[in-house]
Formats: structure tokens, C-alpha cells, sequence
């Protein structure tokens, strides 16, 4: 029997497929790696939104789900128990926690410190008669997390300027619930980052305290991204593919920075008005022992580490 050429053409191509399928070679997408990553409202994570929203992850077969955690200071635990694979935290914490005796190891930076930027700020309630650091004796301060880099900042701040941070009062409120706790009056004072530093100025609840956002420690990591050693060691190519996506988004980020705002400011749910609040962070995705540094002297100077770290100990190279 005579097959026209296209016909013919055709029925190659299915028998082809066939046995290509029935090798196990197919042509359809290789499956991608479910991964969970946490993180805290903090645009310091930005590049983890960005490779989400731009695809870079999926291009290099991670199937990451981003997971808003209310707390840092929880993600450790989250990590060592395998709720997440990956986890937003902050320097001290992952400090904190590896004395402690979790193996846990940074993966890569969020971004920098830039006093310049005003990106975080000590609010003093309306009407709390505070003027200065030494008012804060005896009050009530929320900062989003213990132990972790508001904390530290604040307490730095407290003792360079003469005041004990032992007689300040600390409570733990999340950063999306610090506009409506300090409005309520529950603290005297409140650490927190844009966007919220600008609506809580612009509902009148709050004025910045003078003085903080200046000792901001340039350079130095804000926050980063941890992972348990076990799974990161067994991991590499995730790792790997985690961190160039990150690099990629970073990339973008620098050359189209309104495109990149707006896909941050989706992980905020935030208004128009509120995302022009938000100043853009000095987003950072490699990690090296400068980047941490300051936090491993900030720490030893209040009593936090029972030993020198060995800072290398904690980079997955």
C-alpha cells in the first residue's frame, strides 16, 4: 500500500514518541522538587519573591510554596522538624539556635543594612510622653521578634546611648500586627520597618525616635536563609538551584526595580499608597563572614554567646 508522504510523516513521529515514552525518555517536563520556604513579612525576602513571581525556580525544576510566618524566631524549630525545607530567618536567631545545638547552616543572604534606606525605625506612642532613649526606662517595647535583629538593634542602640536595656520592658508582636498594637496602647514604644513605620505616622499613633536608624550597622546581613544540615548536605542540586534563582532575581531586581517592587509588594497585600512607603532594600543573595560579623560581636557584647562562633562553620560553601 502507498502512504502519502504526510500521512507517513506523521506515523513516525507517534511510533517515535511511543518508544521514546516507553523508554522512559519523555518529552514532557522533567518533575520539579516540592519545596516549602518560610518567610516573615519583611521585603528583605524580596528575591525569594521575585524568582517566584518570574519563574526562575520553576525554570530550574523547584516547586517552592512561599509560607508567610508570623514569627522568625519560630522557623529553627519549623526546620528541625520539617515543617519547611527552607527557612527566612535572621542571623542571631540561626546563631542562637546553632548554640543551642541545631544543626542548621546559612544557605544565602536577603539583602544589607543601608542606614540610607530609614527602612526600620523605633516608634514612640502618641501621646507616651517619650522624647528620647532614657524615656524608655520602665516601658513597654514591642519589637517582631526576641533575639532577634530589631532586638539586638534596639538594645545596641539603648546601651551606646547610656541606658541599660535590662530596665526596658521587651514583648514579642509580629510586624504585620505592630500598627494596631501600638495604636491600642498596649506598649510605649514599638521596632518596626516600613511599610508600617509610614501608616503608623500617617494614622498619628507614632513618631520616630530620633537617633535609631542611624547606628545601623551598613554592610551587615538583615536577614538570610537557613536550612538544617542534613537536608542541605543531601540537597546540593536544590541548594544550588535555590541560590541561582535567588542571584537571577537579584539581577532583575537592580535593572527593573519597579517590576520588582510590585512583585514584593504582592507578598504584602499592601495598597498603592502603602507600597510607595516601601523603600527598596539592598537585596543580597551571597552570603559571606562579613555579612555576619557585626551580629557575632553585637552578640557576644550582650551576653548572648557563650562562645566565638566559628562563623565559616555555619556557610554552606
Amino acid at each position: 500500500m502507498h502512504l502519502d508522504p504526510l500521512p507517513r510523516r506523521a506515523w513516525l513521529a507517534r511510533v517515535a514518541a511511543s518508544l521514546l515514552a516507553g523508554t522512559g525518555i519523555a518529552r514532557a517536563a522533567a518533575p520539579r522538587t516540592a519545596i516549602t520556604v518560610g518567610y516573615t513579612a519583611n521585603a528583605d525576602f524580596g528575591a525569594a519573591f521575585i524568582a517566584k513571581e518570574r519563574g526562575y525556580f520553576e525554570q530550574r525544576g523547584l516547586d517552592v510554596k512561599l509560607q508567610l510566618i508570623a514569627l522568625s524566631s519560630t522557623i529553627p524549630a519549623a526546620l528541625v522538624s520539617e515543617s519547611m525545607e527552607i527557612g527566612g530567618t535572621t542571623p542571631p536567631l540561626v546563631m542562637q539556635a546553632v548554640q543551642g545545638g541545631l544543626d542548621l547552616v546559612c544557605l544565602a543572604s536577603g539583602a544589607t543594612y543601608s542606614a540610607a534606606l530609614k527602612q526600620f525605625q523605633v516608634m514612640a506612642r502618641t501621646g507616651a510622653g517619650i522624647r528620647g532613649p532614657q524615656d524608655l526606662v520602665g516601658r513597654k517595647v514591642a519589637v517582631p521578634g526576641f533575639n532577634a535583629t530589631l532586638h539586638l538593634l534596639v538594645r545596641r542602640w539603648l546601651a551606646r546611648n547610656g541606658v541599660d536595656w535590662k530596665q526596658v520592658s521587651f514583648v514579642e508582636v509580629p510586624l504585620m500586627q505592630s500598627p494596631t498594637v501600638l495604636a491600642g496602647g498596649t506598649v510605649d514604644a514599638m521596632a518596626t520597618i516600613e511599610p508600617f513605620v509610614t501608616r503608623i505616622v500617617q494614622a498619628g499613633s507614632g513618631t520616630p525616635m530620633a537617633g535609631f536608624v542611624e547606628s545601623s550597622p551598613d554592610g551587615a546581613a538583615t536577614v538570610l536563609w537557613a536550612a538544617t544540615r542534613k537536608w542541605a548536605t543531601s540537597h546540593g542540586a536544590q541548594v544550588a538551584a535555590f541560590r541561582q534563582s535567588l542571584a537571577e532575581a537579584v539581577a532583575f531586581a537592580n535593572s527593573n526595580r519597579a517590576a520588582a517592587l510590585e512583585d514584593i509588594a504582592k507578598y504584602f497585600k499592601l495598597p498603592p499608597e502603602a507600597r510607595a512607603a516601601v523603600p527598596f532594600p539592598v537585596l543580597q543573595s551571597g552570603i559571606e563572614d562579613r555579612h555576619l560579623r557585626f551580629w557575632v560581636d553585637t552578640m557576644r557584647d550582650q551576653g548572648m554567646l557563650t562562645a566565638q562562633p566559628v562563623v565559616s562553620s555555619l556557610l554552606l560553601r
